[in-house]
């Protein structure tokens, strides 16, 4: 017999997660399901990493192809310089959505960081977000660049990006 499946969700957490997800809110945002998530974004906003990363794995344990819990872990990882951790993360993102942004950028700035320009490099090659132009115009510029035959500096190319998203945050 047919059962109705009660979700954990409301229509309101969904059409704040779906609308969160159209205007390309960043990372320290909320994801708009479910108070375990809203815990999580909480301890994200307050620059708990940490934390953060420890509830975003238990939202996942519940629902593991959770993108924004996912994308939020990476950059958790991230910002506690476990630059490979992070990547792991976005690799999965991008098993389910292969030109995902934001794991596509942040993967290029974890190689960066990393002091590895050629993988950050051909991470970017894939970005393409013409939702975020502060950020996509750095992103062709270092592009242009290391086509042309510019030996790039991998810290150069993170400032370089961190101020574009930054920018691009302000508006």
């Amino acid at each position: 017999m047919y059962q109705k499946k009660v979700s954990k969700f409301s229509r309101r957490d969904l059409f704040k997660g779906f609308m969160g997800h159209i205007r390309g809110q960043d990372m320290e945002g909320s994801s708009g399901l479910g108070p375990d998530v809203f815990e999580a974004d909480r301890l994200l906003k307050d620059k708990k990493y940490e934390e953060a990363a420890k509830a975003f794995e238990a939202c996942l344990e519940n629902e593991p192809s959770h993108e924004e819990a996912l994308r939020k872990l990476g950059y958790c990882h991230l910002k506690l310089s476990d630059t490979g951790a992070a990547r792991e993360v976005w690799k999965r993102v991008m098993n389910m959505r292969p030109s995902d942004p934001f794991s596509v950028l942040y993967t290029g700035l974890s190689h960066a960081m990393d002091g590895n320009s050629a993988d950050a490099v051909a991470a970017w090659k894939k970005y393409f977000n013409i939702k975020q132009p502060h950020i996509q115009r750095e992103i062709n510029l270092i592009l242009a660049l290391h086509e042309r035959g510019d030996e790039l500096d991998p810290s150069e190319m993170v400032k370089s990006v961190q101020e574009a998203i930054l920018k691009q945050k302000k508006g």
